[in-house]
């Protein structure tokens, strides 16, 4: 059963086309941004950089993921699909995530590595379940609007919002971010990230479900 049902990641490379690039072409850029980043302020500017910009793009290949079903209206591609409904939706969009978490591990490892006072495993803990609720939020909202443009905006929108209210009152909407200045961790932020993967994994299930329901 199995051995039948492997992702075929050349293919969906090509289906994503030029699209599939953007978010590691937004790593790369951010790990040469590290490694030429300096003074006191550099720190404060990566956390930026990592909340506002890279984790959000985890979300980009689980809404491109759909693209072709929903925009060109190739429904029927999933029928010709060696996949079950699970393997198509969760196992693609979770292998996509694990492929953006290579990236991003390599993007924090610069990060420890420029800047010796942050912990690896602090800011694994802390940007990893932000980068994970992104991925299954657009999964989520490309299945339940099968539109594309719907996701973006939310997310941009979203991420705009909380740039310039930096999790203030002003908007009393969950914050995926946790504002960490010089990254490092707290019983908050612990608390936070938690959360966050507890919610990533109730999107999970509500976009599956949606799938299972709508057949594509």
């Amino acid at each position: 059963m199995f051995s039948s049902q492997k992702l075929d990641f050349s293919f969906e490379i090509k289906s994503m086309g030029i699209s599939y690039y953007a978010p590691l072409l937004v790593i790369l850029l951010s790990i040469i941004y590290v490694f030429f980043s300096s003074g006191l302020d550099a720190i404060e500017h990566i956390s930026h950089l990592l909340e506002f910009v890279v984790c959000p793009f985890a979300a980009w290949w689980s809404i491109y993921l759909f693209f072709d079903y929903y925009e060109d209206r190739a429904s029927e591609v999933l029928f010709s699909y060696p996949l079950s409904s699970f393997f198509h939706g969760i196992l693609r969009v979770t292998s996509f995530f694990i492929l953006f978490l290579i990236g991003f591990f390599i993007l924090l490892l610069t990060i420890t590595l420029k800047n010796p006072s942050v912990s690896l495993m602090d800011i694994s803990i802390n940007y990893i379940p932000q980068a994970m609720l992104y991925s299954y939020l657009g999964f989520t909202l490309m299945i339940v609007s099968r539109n594309i443009i719907f996701p973006l905006l939310l997310i941009i929108g979203y991420i705009a919002m909380k740039y310039f209210t930096m999790g203030g009152s002003l908007f009393p909407i969950y914050n995926v971010m946790s504002f960490s200045l010089d990254m490092s961790l707290s019983s908050k932020i612990v608390g936070l990230c938690l959360q966050n993967i507890v919610i990533s994994i109730f999107l999970a299930i509500i976009g599956h479900i949606t799938l299972l329901k709508r057949k594509i």
